[in-house]
């Protein structure tokens, strides 16, 4: 059986301009729509990029394994104030891109908050305490006025943290500001971290007296701890003073 025409297979060359007329589109066409697409992995199956900002590292690995996509993380983190340490701070493709299956997201955990340093800010006055911590982007706390003989009233003698602790940014720092002597008064002590009935007895020895006692829950403290106190230690207060205290259940 034929399958060239008599009148083809008799001009060769008019056979040849056929063939190629007919020919070179079709093989373009197949090439096109089946071909490239096949090489190119366009009939891959494509999935949306689920949302793993804010996981913790282990379980948004878990999340992309089971949409059928892989992760890779950045070699070095980056610091956080809204995104906890060591969840995922950002991830590339964003969340409800569609991808390839098998795609890789890539992915940068988060460090937390910033630490600084606190300074020594014993000897400066109360305005250029509130500077300094401000350009570390700290936050002026409380002040607790404390008697001392040799600094002046008014200038800082010490911060709650102590200086060259290390605190997260956007954190507050108490500051102990000198108000003379003390005559008649007494130091109030840190009765943090002590049991409900040590601080009471502290309490009574210095001749104050025990005001309210509050409980509530902690998940690190043990029960009947003295979580904080009012008004705060380091003050220099009168006898018979009443000092409250807020005490883990």
């Amino acid at each position: 059986m034929k399958f060239v025409p008599n009148f083809l297979s008799r001009r060769p060359m008019l056979f040849a301009f056929v063939f190629w007329v007919l020919a070179v589109p079709t093989i373009a066409v197949v090439t096109n729509w089946v071909v490239m697409p096949v090489a190119s992995g366009r009939f891959t199956k494509t999935l949306p990029v689920p949302n793993v900002v804010d996981l913790p590292a282990s379980e948004a690995e878990a999340v992309l394994k089971k949409a059928g996509l892989n992760a890779k993380w950045a070699k070095d983190g980056r610091y956080s104030g809204d995104v906890a340490a060591n969840n995922v701070l950002i991830q590339m493709p964003v969340a409800g891109r569609t991808v390839k299956e098998n795609r890789t997201v890539f992915l940068t955990i988060s460090k937390g908050r910033q630490e600084v340093e606190i300074p020594d800010l014993r000897g400066v006055s109360l305005r250029q305490a509130e500077i300094s911590l401000q350009r570390l982007e700290l936050v002026l706390g409380s002040r607790i006025n404390g008697a001392h003989a040799a600094i002046p009233r008014g200038v800082v003698i010490r911060t709650e943290p102590e200086a060259k602790s290390k605190v997260r940014i956007g954190s507050q720092v108490n500051i102990v500001v000198s108000s003379g002597n003390s005559s008649g008064k007494i130091l109030l002590p840190n009765l943090r971290e002590m049991s409900l009935s040590r601080a009471t007895a502290v309490i009574d020895s210095l001749g104050f007296k025990l005001g309210n006692v509050i409980f509530t829950q902690s998940e690190d403290k043990l029960p009947n701890t003295v979580l904080a106190l009012s008004p705060m230690s380091g003050e220099y207060l009168d006898p018979e003073t009443s000092i409250d205290l807020t005490v883990a259940e």
